[in-house]
Parts: C-alpha cells; sequence; structure tokens
C-alpha cells in the first residue's frame, strides 16, 4: 500500500496513480515500509509525499518486498481543511453545533483524510497490530456493504466498539481509523467525512428530553448519509455508556422511563443507519459492563485496547524526546557502548554519549541488550521510566491522551 499525498489543487487522480505505479516498475526494484520515495518527474510538482505504509501479506524481516512479488496498491488523496463550507441545508444542524464554542455542543464534522489529524495514525503505539487487524477488517466490511449484498444474509451493522481502561488510546485509535479509512476507500468513495458526537450533551435536565435529542441527531446524520451517498461518513461515539447504560439498571434511578428511552433511540437510531452502505459508526468505553445487551448484540467488532508495555511506553517516549529535539528544544546527542581500547576485543565496555544535530536514542531491543549494564545511561533511564509507567498504570497523559 503506497500513498501519494497531493500538495494544492487535486490533479486527475486515474493519471497520477497510473504514472507513479510505471514509475515503480522503471525505477525501483523493491519498496520499503514507512519510506518517502524521491520524485523529480513532472508530476512530482503536485505531489508533496510518497509513503509506502504496509504490506497486507507476510511482513518480511527486513521490511523491503520485491515488486515481482507484490500487487501495488497506490492511494492518492488530498488533506483537506478541518471545516469546509457546505452547501447543502442538511448538514446544517451539524455544521453549526460543529462550529459552536459552547462546551455542549452535540457534534462537530471533520473533512477526511483532514490536515488535524495528519501523523496521528503513525503515533499511536500498541503491542499487538491492533491497528493494522481493526483497518483490515473494517475495510473489508465497507468494501463487501458497498457490493450492495442482501442484509438479510449477511448482516453487518457496521458497528465497531473499543473498550479497555481510560488513557490506553482509544479515542486517539478512533480517529486515525477514520483518517486511514478514508484514504484507503478513497476511490470508491472520493470524499469522507467525520462526525465526532458528544454523548454527554445529549443527556438533558428535562424529562423525555434526552430520547429526542439522541433521535435528533442520528436524524440528521442519515439525512447526510442520504445526501451525499458518495460520501463515506464515520460516525465515532467518546465514552457510549453515557447513551447505552443497561436499561435495567436504569429503571432503579430517579427518571428510569427518561434514561431507556436515550437508549431505544441510540438503538433505533443504529439500526436506521446500518441501511446505508457508507457509514461506520465506531464507540469507545470503559465500563463495557455497564453497556445495555441489546447494543452489544448490534456490534460487528469488539477489540479490547489494554494498558501498554514497558515496551510501548519506551516507544512513546523516544518519539516525543526525538521530535523534541528536532525542534530545537533539547540538544542533539548519540549513546553508544564501546570497548575501552577498541584493538583489544579483551577489555572491558564503556558508554559515551556524543553531541549531533538531533537526539538518537536506541530501540528498546537496543536498550535491554547493550545498556542495562550503565545505570546512569540515558536510554537504561528511559526504560527504568518507562517501566514504572507501565506498573503505575499511569501514563504521562499528554502522551497517551484520549
Amino acid at each position: 500500500m503506497a500513498n501519494s499525498q497531493f500538495r494544492g489543487s487535486q490533479p486527475r487522480t486515474g493519471n497520477i496513480l497510473l504514472w507513479y505505479e510505471c514509475l515503480l516498475g522503471e525505477k525501483l526494484q523493491t519498496v520499503t515500509n514507512n519510506k518517502s520515495e524521491g520524485l523529480s518527474d513532472s508530476h512530482a510538482q503536485v505531489i508533496d509525499s510518497v509513503v509506502v505504509t504496509e504490506c497486507s501479506g507476510e511482513d518480511m524481516e527486513s521490511g523491503a518486498y520485491r515488486l515481482q512479488q507484490v500487487e501495488l496498491d497506490v492511494q492518492a488523496y488530498q488533506l483537506r481543511a478541518a471545516f469546509e463550507q457546505e452547501s447543502s441545508q442538511q448538514t446544517q444542524p451539524l455544521e453549526e453545533s460543529m462550529d459552536s464554542k459552547d462546551e455542549d455542543s452535540k457534534a462537530r464534522v471533520l473533512n477526511l483524510p483532514s490536515r488535524e489529524l495528519d501523523g496521528l495514525w503513525e503515533s499511536l503505539q500498541f503491542d499487538q497490530p491492533l491497528k493494522s487487524m481493526l483497518l483490515r477488517a473494517i475495510t473489508r466490511m465497507v468494501s463487501y456493504s458497498s457490493r450492495k449484498l442482501n442484509r438479510w444474509t449477511i448482516n453487518w451493522n457496521r458497528l465497531i466498539l473499543l473498550w479497555g481502561p481510560p488513557g490506553t488510546g482509544k479515542t486517539s485509535l478512533c480517529r486515525g481509523l477514520s483518517q486511514k479509512l478514508a484514504i484507503r476507500i478513497g476511490k470508491p468513495y472520493p470524499q469522507s467525512k467525520l462526525v465526532e458526537i458528544n454523548a454527554h450533551s445529549l443527556g438533558s435536565k428535562f424529562f423525555g428530553e434526552s430520547g429526542k435529542l439522541v433521535s435528533k441527531t442520528f436524524e440528521n446524520i442519515e439525512s447526510l448519509l442520504e445526501e451525499e451517498e458518495d460520501t463515506f461518513f464515520c460516525v465515532i461515539i467518546d465514552e457510549i455508556e453515557t447513551l447505552a447504560a443497561r436499561r435495567e439498571r436504569a429503571l432503579g434511578g430517579n427518571e428510569p422511563f427518561d434514561a431507556v428511552r436515550a437508549v431505544n433511540a441510540l438503538l433505533t437510531g443504529l439500526d436506521r443507519l446500518k441501511t446505508h452502505a457508507n457509514v461506520v459508526v465506531i464507540c469507545t468505553s470503559n465500563l463495557v459492563t455497564a453497556l445495555d445487551q441489546a447494543f452489544l448484540d448490534r456490534i460487528d467488532i469488539k477489540q479490547f485496547i489494554p494498558y501498554l508495555s514497558n515496551r510501548a511506553i519506551y516507544g512513546i517516549y523516544k518519539e516525543c524526546l526525538e521530535e523534541l529535539s528536532r525542534c530545537g528544544i533539547i540538544e542533539g546527542t548519540s549513546f553508544d557502548v564501546v570497548q575501552v581500547n577498541p584493538e583489544n576485543p579483551q577489555t572491558a565496555l564503556q558508554y559515551v554519549e556524543q553531541a549531533t544535530e538531533t537526539l538518537l536514542l536506541p530501540t528498546f531491543d537496543e536498550m535491554l541488550l547493550n545498556y542495562q549494564m550503565f545505570p546512569d545511561a540515558v536510554p537504561k533511564q528511559l526504560g527504568d521510566a518507562a517501566l514504572e509507567s507501565m506498573v503505575s498504570n499511569k501514563c504521562p497523559l499528554f502522551f497517551l491522551s484520549q
């Protein structure tokens, strides 16, 4: 999978894709993951970058793949401004709440792929390949749904739940998925939008009002789906337990029927959305045991997002510190372990630091292999900090905030 990002106005994507595939075949023999390819042809005047993102088959240890052994899938896209003017009158209810600075705004809409979300996907760190597994599963789900399958035979709600303890990156993963989905399915859906629903704002102090707010929100979304059939929509509902709490527990509350109406309105809204092939709903929850069983039964993919291991936390620290160095906030340094006398392999090892243009930290495996015997070594101290964060389950919020 290679992603080509445009600069300026978007040219005809078909011409660009044909040109780039020919370029790869003529000038390159291998492609490497996460590597930007240099561009010198005339088409390069309208292309900002080309990045090889992943290979869906078996991973090569070297990260390089021979072109003769792979089938290229090139996606061309242009990052869009967060908010663009819409001519449609149907979008006004959501657009107005999106533009509002009020904390109680019901939703916001982002045009995808968005400049605001650029780089988010790459910054997410998990111990398991959660990102690639979820992206592939949802992409297939959307692709198959667009083929107009008999919904009585294959019944997909296109509803995904990411659940787990707070602070594990669930909401960021949702946004990253929406960005990658917009790029991945850019051929059948040239336009994409992200709709983020503020679940807390749909609660009301007035009796019976919560259910009406939920119903109205889903009616507005359905209007968008009907009016823009060629646009893909990714709907994110954070902390879904706010709207989908178990109804049997709600009956013991102060306003039981109001809570039940809100859950009923949510379930009805989700059932109406599933009739449209151009939408996916991704929800997050910290309290999966509090969710209504009828809501859980509608979910196609339930993915647990655990606390990070010290390996992943170390990777986050490493990226953040190297970014601070790139911006000139901290000095550049490289770290190494060498023999006191390089000419004599029997001499002891010593830890050395050397000034460099930017900070160069070792990988987690390199840190374990080379720096454990040097307690004062920066990589060792960083590894200890990652381990302490894992044990306490209190990773810094500015690293893993939702």
